[in-house]
């Protein structure tokens, strides 16, 4: 009896594993329908995108024959007068650039002329000056007497400017540069006093000493 009872529960054992076991597989079973209907599902879509792809493409190079097909009607005209129209204006820039650069150099050349015809020159400011004066009296006096330039030798002497409440200035020209410079070296005399005297400059040079 003990025995029966034993091959019974076993039996019964047995069964109920198997029932698991069957459980377990339809699980499996299901498991794998869905992951195939997962992979057809993705071949799908993969030969959906392909497709899509080779419309994308299709579409690209229509337009591309469509953009060539205008640029060698349309643009290329187009782009030919915009480049002759750009290389007249370089031309035409080149020849503005000559002509500036050709004018600098003369006036170059002009402006060191200029300075070199003023080499032996200064010019006396505030000099007092009256109705009937000698020019050149009143500054060989002022040179001697107030600058100590022993016997100043003068090719030029006269006053410029408009007449106005101080006296106008004199442009005096020395025969030798060397009159010139120690005039030049001895205005420290005139600190204090409203009589100055500076190197004849020119305009440009002057324009440049007050940037």
């Amino acid at each position: 009896m003990n025995s029966e009872n034993k091959l019974l529960n076993l039996v019964q054992t047995v069964l109920e594993e198997l029932k698991v076991i069957r459980q377990e597989f339809k699980a499996q079973n299901v498991d794998l329908a869905t992951t195939k209907n997962e992979i057809r599902e993705l071949k799908i879509s993969h030969k959906s995108f392909e497709n899509i792809m080779l419309q994308i493409s299709g579409s690209v190079e229509d337009i591309q024959d469509n953009v060539d097909s205008q640029a060698s009607t349309v643009t290329t005209p187009a782009l030919h007068e915009v480049v002759e129209t750009l290389e007249v204006k370089m031309k035409s820039c080149a020849e503005v650039t000559r002509s500036a650069h050709i004018s600098f150099c003369q006036d170059q050349e002009i402006e060191k002329a200029n300075q070199f015809a003023r080499i032996k020159n200064v010019r006396i400011f505030d000099l007092p000056e009256s109705e009937k004066e000698e020019v050149k009296s009143v500054v060989t006096k002022f040179l001697t007497e107030t600058l100590d330039i022993p016997n100043p030798n003068l090719t030029q002497t006269y006053r410029i400017g408009n007449k106005g409440a101080k006296p106008h200035a004199i442009i005096v020209k020395f025969v030798n540069q060397a009159q010139r410079d120690m005039a030049l070296a001895n205005k420290f005399i005139l600190k204090g006093r409203r009589i100055w005297l500076d190197p004849d400059l020119t305009p440009l040079q002057v324009e440049t000493r007050r940037k």
